[in-house]
């Protein structure tokens, strides 16, 4: 009788055990991607730069992310990633047209009408903190977290456009002339910000896995400390994980 009752214990123990799912790994991997930035608030350059004082609003354009994420498993549905990370936030703006007086055929007075380009670039290096949520422990989740970046470069290209008379020129020949480019140490140091989004982890071997992302960023200040210029951005990545 004592040796059933041991066999029915350690059956039922063996049992419990298969039962047990096996523990998630801790992951690190690379990640690869792009950041389409969107800026509104308005802004123009200060007088202490040789740009032209021109005012710009709404502005978007497409760069590169890349960085190192880590997965550490907190519970069964939860893993807390922080990320080392460098991106470019990029925007193309368009000046609205003003117009300049010149000596035009006959030399007589005529007006000419120009629009003002221009292409922003700032280079950021940073550090998110997200939590991982998945309803299912693999597969599909959701993400959320703080974001620090540190602006590494800025660079301002402004090139100047003649829309109107059709014959116009500069002197060179060309009707669009490159007016300004340089780092004009314009925007924050330090920038905050939230991100947000969804992903998919498809386990491609018992080590190696691969993360798919879609982040929404938004930054809490201004682009500029003494402006209303602010940026939010849609971001996609891809991940290969390798667990340790």
């Amino acid at each position: 009788m004592l040796a059933l009752i041991m066999n029915a214990d350690f059956g039922l123990a063996q049992a419990q055990e298969q039962e047990q799912p096996p523990p998630l790994p801790v992951r690190i991997g690379v990640f690869v991607g792009g950041l389409y930035s969107m800026h509104s608030g308005g802004f123009h350059f200060p007088e202490s730069t040789e740009a032209p004082i021109t005012a710009y609003d709404e502005g978007t354009a497409f760069g590169p992310s890349f960085g190192i994420r880590f997965d550490l498993p907190l519970l069964r549905n939860l893993r807390l990633s922080p990320r080392l990370f460098a991106e470019c936030r990029r925007g193309d703006f368009t000046s609205d047209p003003f117009t300049m007086e010149i000596i035009g055929q006959d030399l007589q007075p005529q007006s000419m009408t120009l629009e003002d380009d221009l292409e922003v670039t700032m280079r950021m290096a940073g550090i998110d903190l997200m939590l991982q949520w998945s309803p299912f422990g693999t597969g599909p989740y959701l993400l959320a977290g703080p974001t620090v970046g540190m602006k590494l470069y800025e660079e301002f290209r402004v090139t100047e456009r003649i829309v109107e008379p059709a014959l116009v020129t500069f002197l060179d020949g060309s009707r669009s002339k490159e007016m300004y480019d340089d780092d004009p140490e314009f925007t924050r140091d330090l920038t905050l910000g939230l991100r947000a989004g969804v992903g998919y982890t498809l386990a491609l071997n018992r080590d190696m896995a691969l993360g798919v992302e879609a982040q929404y960023l938004m930054l809490l200040q201004p682009v500029r400390e003494d402006g209303d210029w602010s940026m939010a951005g849609l971001q996609a990545t891809v991940a290969l994980l390798f667990a340790l």
